[in-house]
């Protein structure tokens, strides 16, 4: 039970939108008639990776996909692709916003790429619920690596004990358990509002999800 008002940081792709990647498989496999173990393995691989890192461009990571996959496209078709699967959650989206109402410091813990954030941020102009985070481009590390954990936590208010940090996938939580953050694995709008609720949070929700 966290005894002050907490900071809630959020992964964003599978979190607070879809999980744009796994559609953007499928699509690519279905349209140029690909193995999805080979189109998974650009999205998941060592390009794909290094991407995420701000370590290849976009014309570079797509320029790897195109020879691997032996394809002819336009390269902003595939990030199209890739990019409009992220559809913000509505449930997730309430609690966000209800919780920011009631003073609760929202920060976002993201390894979403450069183009994608913006993207998104034109599309939904999502950045206006959060009060900051960080992209893991931004410095270069990506998640489980603890050092973008460490640096989401300068940016917060609260000590690690009173930050919830809730993903989607259970490896990204342990950096946060072992720097002393509570966790929530993220499975749907309403466990996660019930989560919270155990947490201590269940007097901020005028609008319970159900």
């Amino acid at each position: 039970m966290l005894r002050n008002l907490p900071t809630v940081i959020l992964d964003l792709g599978g979190v607070y939108f879809s999980d744009g990647t796994d559609r953007a498989i499928t699509i690519i496999s279905d349209k140029y008639s690909l193995d999805r173990k080979n189109v998974t393995e650009i999205f998941y691989g060592e390009a794909g990776l290094l991407y995420r890192e701000n370590k290849l461009t976009i014309d570079e990571f797509w320029g790897t996909a195109k020879k691997e996959w032996r394809i002819e496209e336009a390269t902003d078709k595939l990030a199209q692709i890739w990019h409009e699967g992220y559809v913000p959650i509505e449930g997730v989206k309430e609690i966000v916003i209800q919780l920011r109402a009631k003073g609760v410091e929202i920060l976002y813990l993201s390894g979403s790429t450069q183009e994608r954030v913006k993207y998104l941020e034109d599309k939904y102009n999502f950045l206006q619920y959060f009060d900051d985070g960080v992209f893991t481009f931004s410095v270069g590390v990506r998640k489980p690596n603890s050092f973008p954990y460490q640096c989401v936590l300068k940016k917060a208010k609260n000590n690690p004990e009173n930050c919830i940090y809730i993903d989607n996938s259970p490896k990204y939580l342990t950096p946060a358990i072992e720097l002393g953050m509570n966790t929530i694995l993220y499975e749907n709008p309403c466990d996660l509002q019930k989560e919270l609720e155990k947490l201590g949070l269940a007097n901020l929700f005028e609008n319970p999800l159900s």
